[in-house]
């Protein structure tokens, strides 16, 4: 490789050269202000979601919150449960069509699936020959079963044969559906006792909402049946809609989505299916300002403004520090010129 076209791009002091450095002088520094910028974005919308994760902390009772980490609690092992059932969905919808298919004089002992074919083998022992000649007969004859295989068979001091089958099975086993188990008269009676006449004396009310925007979600005290609302500044507290939820069976009043004053507190009456009654106080503060929500966007935008300036200040410079040498340069040839 001639090396030598680095001296003569050094020596002959070509135009483009320059052009080229300082392009590159200036672009390596526009990435850096660029980089900076998007640091301090990512920075400020961190922060401005770890003040939203401290909001919705604040939103709701105690009483929510812990019903809210149950239900998740629970949602989380319904996932799990369901993630493991799917997974062992095949094996179940062949419990079910053992059970339903299998005769009462024959007993399985062993279950297993060797491949990831559609495939299981029975170990069990039936009461005679007879019976576990029915039994494959009642296997071949079921939709979901392809071939029956009789692996081996013995007779035992009892006359009761052992053996052991090889089942190939239709895909359609995966829509198996066991057939529904008739209601039984424990079940029934029970379901007598549970219609009798008790009545309900629960009178709470569960949850005390605005459907504003943002929504107003109320603080409920069970113990001095008191509820604290913080509606947004701006709202009109003489004409305030309500969605309400109170304990089953039981009656409020007034009404939930009737529109109320909240200048004053508000007294709501909570009647119970046996006829006692709750009184719960409701009072209403308009929350201050939340000029906090408006400080990141101006922080951003000075960041955006900064940055913008120092990329067309770094190209100003690499253009004028360019312009700056090739003027000199151009002295220096005329200065030669007028030597000659």
């Amino acid at each position: 490789m001639d090396f030598g076209i680095f001296y003569q791009l050094r020596t002959k002091k070509i135009w483009w050269v320059d052009v080229v450095f300082y392009f590159v002088i200036s672009l390596l520094i526009s990435t850096v202000f660029c980089y900076l910028i998007f640091i301090s974005k990512i920075y400020l919308q961190q922060k401005e979601l770890e003040n939203l994760d401290q909001a919705i902390l604040t939103v709701g009772t105690d009483a929510q919150k812990d019903q809210e980490k149950t239900v998740f609690g629970y949602q989380k092992k319904i996932n799990d449960y369901a993630l493991l059932i799917n997974k062992y969905e095949f094996a179940s919808n062949i419990f079910g069509f053992l059970e339903k298919e299998t005769l009462p004089n024959v007993w399985f002992s062993k279950f297993s699936q060797p491949t990831l074919q559609n495939q299981i083998d029975l170990a069990g022992e039936a009461e005679n020959l007879d019976a576990l000649s029915r039994q494959t007969s009642a296997f071949e004859k079921s939709e979901f079963v392809k071939k029956v295989s009789l692996l081996n068979s013995s007779i035992g001091e009892l006359g009761k044969v052992s053996f052991n089958l090889s089942l190939a099975l239709d895909p359609k086993i995966y829509n198996y559906i066991p057939p529904p188990v008739s209601e039984t008269p424990a079940v029934q009676e029970e379901n007598v006792i549970i219609s009798g006449e008790i009545k309900s004396a629960e009178k709470s009310i569960l949850s005390f909402d605005l459907p504003l925007s943002p929504e107003v979600v109320g603080s409920i005290d069970q113990t001095n049946h008191t509820i604290s609302l913080s509606v947004p500044s701006g709202a009109d507290l003489t004409n305030l809609s309500t969605s309400i939820n109170v304990s089953p069976k039981a009656v409020i009043t007034p009404q939930s989505n009737e529109p109320q004053n909240f200048t004053n507190p508000v007294i709501y009456t909570v009647t119970a299916e046996d006829g006692s009654l709750q009184n719960y106080t409701v009072t209403a503060v308009i929350a201050s300002p939340a000029n906090a929500e408006t400080q990141p966007s101006k922080k951003q935008a000075i960041i955006i403004v900064i940055g913008a300036l120092g990329v067309i200040v770094s190209a100003g410079l690499g253009i004028f520090f360019f312009f700056k040498k090739r003027s000199k340069k151009q002295q220096i040839d005329m200065s030669k010129i007028s030597n000659i």
